[in-house]
C-alpha cells in the first residue's frame, strides 16, 4: 500500500499583503486571533464576563478613548456595529448590574453611558493578559513578528 500523503508535499505560501494599509501581515492577525481567547480566558472567569460582553465592554472603551467620554445607545449601535438594538440594551443592563458602566448623564432624555473604575480595571487587566499571552506563546514557538 502506498502512502499518497508522503508523496503530496504542498507547501502553501503565506501572503505578505496588508490589510487597509496598516502594514499588519494577514499571518500577524492569525497569530492574534489564535490567542484571542486564552487572553480572554482569565478575565471571563475572574468577572464572569461573557464574550459578548467583553467585546461591548471594549467597543464602550475605545468609543471613550477616541471619541468622548459617555456613550448613547445610538452611538453604542453605530460604533460598534455588531449588536442590534434590542441586544445593545441587554447588553448595557448587564453591564450595569455587573458595575462595569453607569449613566454619566441623561441629555434630552437619552441616557449616556461611561464605564466605572471597575470597568476600566477590567479592560486593563484584559489589555495586560492578551500581551502576556500573546508573548509567552509568540516566544514558545520562536515566532517574531
Amino acid at each position: 500500500m502506498i502512502n499518497k500523503q508522503a508523496k503530496e508535499t504542498l507547501e502553501t505560501p503565506i501572503p505578505t499583503t496588508t490589510i487597509l494599509d496598516y502594514n499588519i501581515n494577514v499571518t500577524s492577525i492569525h497569530y492574534i486571533l489564535h490567542n484571542l481567547f486564552r487572553g480572554l480566558k482569565p478575565v471571563r472567569r475572574k468577572y464572569s464576563l461573557t464574550i459578548n460582553e467583553i467585546i461591548f465592554l471594549n467597543g464602550i472603551y475605545l468609543y471613550y478613548k477616541h471619541v468622548s467620554t459617555c456613550m448613547s445607545q445610538d452611538a453604542c449601535l453605530k460604533f460598534i456595529g455588531y449588536y442590534n438594538l434590542p441586544k445593545i440594551k441587554y447588553y448595557i443592563g448587564s453591564l450595569q448590574t455587573k458595575g462595569m458602566i453607569q449613566v454619566a448623564e441623561i441629555i434630552k432624555g437619552y441616557n449616556r453611558y461611561k464605564l466605572t473604575p471597575l470597568g476600566r480595571t477590567v479592560m486593563d487587566e484584559l489589555n495586560v493578559g492578551f500581551e502576556k499571552c500573546l508573548y509567552d506563546w509568540l516566544n514558545k514557538y520562536s515566532i517574531s513578528l
